[in-house]
């Protein structure tokens, strides 16, 4: 393998076909992105940090690769590493209250346990880059199975710290109706800004509100939560949970779904 530094964030890998067979892999399994793909792009990627001198820096990085097939059939790859700006502005669509929480809680996580994310930040990533590919219309079948397979990698990690409150950092929350959700947004009040979608369910035509925990106090929160129990019922889903039920339900209100319903009544 040749190792090319081509910029600050790009690194530049040529590698033979020969050297792919070594690894037991070929042209297609690179091209096509298949099974240990992801896991050899992190080897080579750790061989042209050490080689090239390059420290790595803390924090979430997102690689994005672009091959070329040479005449020889070697291989020609670039990694681009985003900075954590660059991956939560296209995990979130642009959406820069979303970015901004996200960050915040990645910085606290990454300030309590600086060698790894915590399960919970690493599954909310992952969520957001769900959403987005989703929104996008990209979530075709190898799409949905690479995504089963990393949250897989999550929840077996033995070395990634769990999640302090894991339940509280989500809260859905089920009603019958629309008026049941403006009554219970109107009730509540809250005065801060909460990262939250609204979705109605194509099967039975029940409401969905999620709403982010974010920097919010646990206590607050929690409260929310508790009088969501007058109005609705509040779901205990996994992440998995949480995606199966937005694949069956279509997006009502996408961005700000609790501060809307709430001007709904003035």
């Amino acid at each position: 393998m040749k190792f090319t530094r081509l910029g600050e964030n790009d690194i530049r890998c040529v590698i033979s076909e020969s050297e792919l067979v070594d690894y037991g892999l070929d042209l297609d399994d690179i091209i096509e992105r298949r099974g240990r793909t992801r896991e050899f792009f992190r080897q080579i990627l750790d061989m042209a940090t050490k080689e090239l001198g390059i420290a790595k820096r803390d924090g979430l990085h997102l690689a994005s690769a672009q091959i070329s097939v040479l005449k020889d059939n070697s291989l020609s790859i670039i990694f681009h590493e985003a900075s954590i700006e660059e991956v939560l502005k296209h995990l979130t669509g642009d959406n820069g209250e979303k970015a901004r929480r996200l960050k915040e809680d990645i910085e606290e996580a990454i300030r309590k346990n600086p060698e790894k994310l915590s399960k919970g930040i690493r599954n909310e990533i992952v969520d957001a880059m769900e959403e987005r590919l989703r929104a996008e219309g990209n979530m075709s079948p190898a799409v949905q199975s690479e995504i089963r397979q990393i949250r897989n990698e999550i929840a077996n990690d033995p070395d990634a710290p769990d999640e302090e409150e894991p339940r509280y950092r989500l809260g859905i929350i089920r009603f019958d109706s629309m008026d049941a959700v403006i009554s219970y947004c109107s009730v509540t009040a809250y005065e801060g800004e909460i990262v939250s979608s609204l979705y109605k369910s194509k099967k039975d035509h029940a409401y969905y509100l999620l709403m982010l925990r974010g920097s919010m106090d646990l206590s607050i929160f929690s409260r929310l939560l508790y009088i969501a129990s007058e109005y609705g019922s509040v779901l205990d889903l996994s992440n998995a949970g949480r995606a199966y039920l937005i694949a069956r339900c279509e997006p009502v209100v996408k961005e700000d779904a609790y501060q809307k319903m709430r001007l709904i009544t003035g």
